[in-house]
Order: structure tokens, then sequence, then C-alpha cells
């Protein structure tokens, strides 16, 4: 089994990408730090009109696009992009994903959140053919913030949910230096 299958399958286990990622490092990098922290790079109102993912607002609701890195010590494991709902979390929620202290599933990790994956693609194994893999690498290329699409091994899409409500789209692109 390769390390990205190996990877793959501690995600699947786990609800959130935080909990995964914590559950790698301890086995892989145990000496390296205790908990997963974050850089974050901005955390923004996003237009309805300019967003087409699966998320759907309702009357009152607003949306926001939080970018961040996610580091084990000084390692960092993945940057992601965040797109969430607020007024679908919690007040105190909510203040602690403003915040920018702890990642995203940290926050919410109380509403027992589930992670569905929609796409997974090993950058390894891109081939010219594959148009939604090579807009996807085109759109991460010109992301503010974000290293250049060679510095990932895997980039994962998903939704999380809680209770049957969706909270948040997530693009997770996962560093070569996630591996062993």
């Amino acid at each position: 089994m390769s390390s990205v299958d190996e990877f793959l399958k501690v995600m699947r286990d786990h609800d959130t990408a935080t909990t995964a990622l914590i559950a790698w490092c301890r086995c892989h990098y145990p000496d390296e730090a205790e908990a997963i922290a974050i850089t974050l790079f901005g955390d923004e109102p996003v237009p309805a009109d300019r967003y087409h993912g699966p998320l759907r607002l309702r009357a009152g609701e607003t949306l926001r696009r939080r970018c961040v890195w996610l580091r084990w010590g000084d390692r960092v494991l993945s940057e992601a992009e965040n797109w969430y709902v607020p007024e679908r979390l919690p007040s105190a929620m909510r203040d602690a994903v403003c915040d920018g202290h702890r990642p995203y599933g940290a926050v919410i990790a109380a509403l027992r959140p589930k992670r569905i994956t929609t796409m997974a693609l090993c950058a390894d194994n891109v081939e010219p053919d594959q148009t939604e893999a090579a807009e996807l690498l085109a759109e991460l290329a010109r992301t503010d913030g974000f290293s250049p699409p060679s510095a990932f091994v895997l980039h994962i899409h998903a939704v999380m949910t809680a209770s049957g409500v969706e909270l948040a789209e997530i693009h997770e692109h996962y560093r070569r230096e996630l591996l062993p």
C-alpha cells in the first residue's frame, strides 16, 4: 500500500481532516508536535453570485472563505480553502472560527460533523486528458498564499455536514511533507 493510499484510509476512518491529521502525525511524527496548528491567510465574505459550489444559501445567510495552512510543528501538512456559512454554527463556534487560532474541524467537533469526500486526486497521477484535474491544478496555481501545485501530493474536495445540515465546502491540498 502506498503512503497516499495509507493516508486516504486514515482520512476515511475519521470524521474531520483535523482528527485524521492528528492520528497520522502522532503515528509518523510523534516527536514534532502535540497538536495541529494553523496559519490563517484570510477569512473573508464571498458574494453568493461568485460561489458555484454545493452550499445553498437560505435567506439571511452569508458565505465566507477561509484559507489556512495546517501545521504539525514546523511541518506544513496541508493548505486548505473552506467556504462556510457562519449562521449555521452556534455563536461561540462562529467566534472561534473567526479568531483564527484553531482548525475549522476542531472548532466544530462538538457538532459531530461528517466529512463527505466528493473528489480525491493524487497529483502524481494526473494525466494530460483529465480536464477536471488540470482545471483544479490551474485554479490552485492562481490562489493567493498557496504553494505551487508541484508542492502537493493529494487534493481532496469534501462537504462537511452535521445533523444533515451542510456547514462547509472544503478544498484540502496535502503537501508532500505529510508523507513519510
